[in-house]
C-alpha cells in the first residue's frame, strides 16, 4: 500500500484556493451582466449627452457674459 504524507496546512490552502476560484468565478459573472446591461448602458450614453450638453450651455454663458462686461 502506498502511503502519501500529505501537510497538516494542505487542507486549509486547498480551501482557500477554492475559495478564490469561486469568488473569481462571481465576479467575473457580475462584470460580464454589468457589460451587457443594455439599459445601464443606454442610461450611462444619456447621462454623459446631457453633461457634455450643459457644459456647451455654461461656456455659451459664460463667454456671452464676459462679451457684455467688456
Amino acid at each position: 500500500m502506498n502511503t502519501l504524507t500529505v501537510s497538516p496546512a494542505s487542507g486549509r490552502r486547498s480551501d482557500l484556493a477554492v475559495r478564490a476560484g469561486l469568488a473569481l468565478a462571481r465576479w467575473g459573472r457580475r462584470r460580464t451582466i454589468r457589460r451587457t446591461d443594455r439599459e445601464r448602458m443606454l442610461r450611462a450614453i444619456a447621462e454623459r449627452s446631457a453633461a457634455r450638453d450643459a457644459h456647451a450651455e455654461n461656456a455659451r454663458v459664460h463667454s456671452a457674459a464676459r462679451l457684455t462686461l467688456m
